[in-house]
């Protein structure tokens, strides 16, 4: 009897977990004055985790990428990634660079917020995800 309640429980928090009641999708945009981008529309869970963590734990700082792209006409260079720093402002994250963006380029914004591997229908059907897909957005300044 035992084992059935438990495996029961064990099924129900694994729905729970693959289940998100925040189906916003991020918000990756510049700042008003394009020297800062902000995230916002983060899920609960999350931004709980950034809140506590990001000012101690450097690793949290890999949460979000930025990356340089290169022009239309430069069939030569690669994405480079744009170094800068991660805080939290009320609900949202903002990335600050450690060099202002330049006027005229495309940053990519990479970022696994607010994704899952699938929701309760999903894993129903067997159509689970096996890896996650980033977040992405290009921005111009």
């Amino acid at each position: 009897m035992f084992k059935y309640f438990f495996l029961f429980l064990l099924a129900n928090c694994l729905l729970m977990a693959c289940t998100s009641k925040d189906n916003t999708k991020l918000s990756i945009q510049f700042a008003a004055d394009r020297s800062t981008i902000v995230i916002s529309n983060i899920e609960a869970a999350a931004l709980l985790q950034l809140k506590n963590n990001l000012p101690k734990d450097s690793l949290y700082q890999d949460v979000v990428t930025v990356l340089e792209t290169p022009g239309d006409d430069d069939s030569v260079s690669i994405e480079k990634e744009w170094p800068g720093k991660l805080k939290m402002q009320e609900n949202e994250l903002v990335f600050t660079p450690d060099s202002p963006f330049v006027k005229g380029k495309s940053y990519l914004i990479e970022s696994l917020l607010n994704v899952s591997f699938g929701n309760v229908k999903q894993l129903l059907k067997g159509e689970m995800k096996t890896t996650l897909n980033f977040q992405q957005k290009i921005l111009k300044r």
